[in-house]
């Protein structure tokens, strides 16, 4: 006597192999998605800071950014008491090595030499998937970078792009 179809055996072996492969995909494209958000991160910071230096070298006046962790803001000048001209909520925070304001004269140019580095477990102790988590703000450049593991929040610690 013949039979078609399946065993009970079969179906569950196949169900449970299925089960297994979603759950890896799962995790790999959680992974996937957290490293695409810091890297989304760092290169929207890096367009808003360089945004920053442009209005500063063709307005001819100072413009000052402060960044104090999800909260980003433009001032249209070095007084950071007032409204910002400018402000956005970023996804993950933010630390600095030194202060948080960045100010860019009439030139472009910015005394400031600091690091700014996308934490989002909120722990500099600990790496993250994403190929870029940094940024080094020079007097005339702005760099994007991947902080070492383990490493705080410097420029010594981060290898420039």
């Amino acid at each position: 006597m013949r039979e078609d179809g399946f065993t009970l055996l079969e179906v569950l072996t196949v169900m449970a192999i299925i089960g297994i492969l979603l759950g890896i995909a799962t995790l790999q494209f959680n992974e996937m998605s957290k490293k695409a958000a810091i890297e989304g991160q760092v290169q929207t910071l890096h367009a808003d800071l360089m945004a920053a230096r442009l209005k500063a070298l063709y307005g001819k006046r100072d413009r000052t950014v402060r960044i104090i962790g999800r909260q980003f803001s433009l001032y249209s000048s070095t007084v950071t008491s007032v409204i910002p001209e400018q402000q956005k909520t970023m996804t993950f925070p933010v630390f600095a090595n030194t202060s948080t304001d960045i100010t860019f004269d009439s030139n472009g140019l910015t005394t400031n030499l600091l690091s700014l580095c996308i934490d989002p477990l909120n722990d500099l102790s600990k790496s993250n998937p994403a190929s870029v988590d940094s940024l080094v703000v020079s007097q005339a450049r702005i760099n994007i970078g991947k902080r070492r593991a383990g490493g705080a929040c410097g420029t010594a610690t981060i290898d420039q792009q």
